[in-house]
């Protein structure tokens, strides 16, 4: 069915994209697929169990689009960037993220990854991720891209997210890059309020639109826009998101990208609590956006349909920008997806045990040994306890998932030595528990910090500061970003591996014990006003 044959209601239904609060599929879905035509379905954790699980429950929404009269089968999509972003989680393999593969340094460890990624979302019945990550993530203090990134050198960004987005085509899956147009140099996350960029258009063709420019020259279907406003390249400082200069001039224009371009959740703080949810859908399709995501309140989600509807009504949306948006999403879907799969009885198989052994292997190849002045590392053979040090991790942003517990992380080295650990109840502990650690660890020569985000939570350098002071010798292990290296230079040995997973912890506990060495590369610089290592 072309759009000019759709109704209204059909060509917002192909314009929105929506999700659910619960795991079980609720009754209001079957109304919004059947009576309101929706085409597009996002899945969050929330919504995810197994992966068989999952296909079923997808097939369910299907079988509705199906049995509705819709043409194409729904596209479904989920946030499964690796890492600490990942919806599929039961049934389904734990991958390393974004800088972990970056730190590999061969791009064919983001095409695998991703190919196997792919295998497993379809498996699910989901056929949309939103990823790769392609921001260039040069701030150190930035809160919510971080270890998402591939890392901070554009090029090298780039040669990741094309690999990357290969081995999703390669799988079946719709790749979707973003945050376009790049949200790697921010200090604000847009889940709590707009980001604001001054750069200039040459710095922005230089560092931020590099890797798009690559993804999108490897045939990216997908790009999600994201709601950073750039106000040197579009003078009113709308957030890219509604922003008609950088969605229509800039993507298409410049970048000549000719997919599909959805934005991010519409419910987050930057638009929600600034133009509104509705009215903002209305001014992203205007813009040249052609699908909007507004992922969690029924409530707003009826508003925003119903404000599209009028708006296309009225002319307000005009008639030619519709067909156009409805044509690109309907050609997507007639590229990728067809009844016999999405009906299918179950989804397709995948080697669960080949995709552990390659994410293993990628961490082997990712962990990084960034300082090791004194020879510390390989530890020397010795009979006496290891002091190990852990901090509370868990959710940093609304973007991510719940991680494991810190406890989980302590039998990779219980394995090899007799370890005294002590964990600490937060992110910024106080002195008085800075005191308690210190205590903890006190019968030991040696001891392993495990840190998260220290660059950015002082308590925990201040505790490995401590250490040093007090004649211990100091392993330090960042399980997220890099940069906390920047916080104590003066520490002993350094290893970043990206990654605060069992397995991860597995390989640093080889590389610690000499079973195998660091191979891995900086894929970030730490010398932002602060020396670099």
């Amino acid at each position: 069915m072309r759009a000019k044959q759709m109704s209204v209601e059909q060509k917002v239904g192909q314009l929105l994209m929506i999700g659910y609060p619960t795991l079980e599929v609720p009754g209001e879905m079957e109304t919004w697929i059947r009576e309101r035509q929706i085409g597009n379905v996002i899945l969050f954790s929330r919504n995810i169990g197994s992966v068989a699980e999952t296909f079923r429950r997808v097939r369910t929404l299907q079988r509705w689009a199906k049995e509705a009269g819709q043409p194409h089968p729904l596209l479904v999509g989920t946030d499964q960037e690796n890492g600490v972003v990942a919806r599929l989680m039961r049934g389904a393999t734990r991958f390393p993220g974004a800088m972990a593969l970056g730190a590999t340094g061969s791009p064919e460890w983001a095409g695998r990854v991703y190919a196997a990624t792919g295998e497993e979302l379809r498996a699910a019945g989901i056929t949309v991720n939103f990823a790769p990550v392609v921001d260039v993530n040069n701030n150190p203090a930035n809160p919510v891209i971080g270890v998402r990134s591939f890392g901070a050198e554009p090029e090298a960004v780039g040669r990741f997210g094309e690999s990357a987005v290969q081995g999703l085509l390669a799988s079946g899956v719709v790749a979707a890059i973003k945050h376009f147009p790049g949200h790697g140099d921010t200090s604000t996350d847009s889940h709590e309020a707009i980001p604001v960029l001054r750069h200039d258009w040459q710095r922005l063709s230089q560092v931020e639109l590099v890797p798009f420019r690559r993804c999108i020259a490897a045939k990216a279907p997908m790009v999600m826009i994201g709601h950073v406003s750039l106000s040197t390249v579009d003078e009113s400082g709308a957030p890219a998101s509604i922003s008609r200069r950088l969605v229509t001039d800039v993507l298409r224009g410049q970048l000549g990208f000719q997919g599909v371009a959805i934005t991010d959740c519409l419910e987050m703080a930057a638009i929600a609590n600034s133009t509104g949810v509705p009215e903002a859908a209305v001014q992203a399709i205007q813009a040249g956006v052609d699908m909007v995501l507004v992922s969690h309140t029924p409530e707003v989600q009826q508003k925003t349909y119903d404000r599209l509807a009028e708006a296309i009504r009225s002319g307000e949306i005009p008639d030619s920008r519709v067909q156009e948006a409805v044509e690109r999403i309907t050609e997507l879907k007639q590229r990728y997806l067809s009844w016999e799969q999405c009906l299918a009885a179950t989804g397709p198989g995948f080697d669960r045990t080949a995709h552990e052994r390659l994410a293993k292997e990628a961490l082997a190849q990712a962990v990084t040994l960034v300082k090791n002045d004194q020879g510390l590392v390989p530890l020397p053979e010795q009979a006496g306890a290891l002091g190990v040090i852990l901090p509370g991790v868990g959710r940093l942003t609304q973007a991510e998932d719940q991680q494991a517990g810190a406890e989980l992380l302590v039998a990779p080295l219980q394995a090899h030595r007799q370890v005294h650990a002590h964990f600490l109840s937060a992110l910024q502990p106080a002195q008085a528990e800075i005191e308690q650690a210190v205590a903890a660890v006190a019968p030991c020569d040696t001891v392993i910090v495990f840190t998260y985000n220290a660059h950015l939570y002082s308590g925990q350098a201040q505790l490995v500061q401590q250490l040093s002071t007090r004649g211990k010798k100091v392993v330090a292990v960042a399980l997220r970003n890099p940069y906390d290296l920047t916080a104590f230079p003066e520490v002993d040995a350094f290893l970043a591996v990206y990654d605060q997973s069992e397995r991860a912890l597995g390989v640093v506990a080889d590389v610690l014990f000499g079973k195998q060495k660091a191979v891995g590369r900086l894929p970030v610089s730490m010398w932002k006003q602060q020396g670099h290592f």
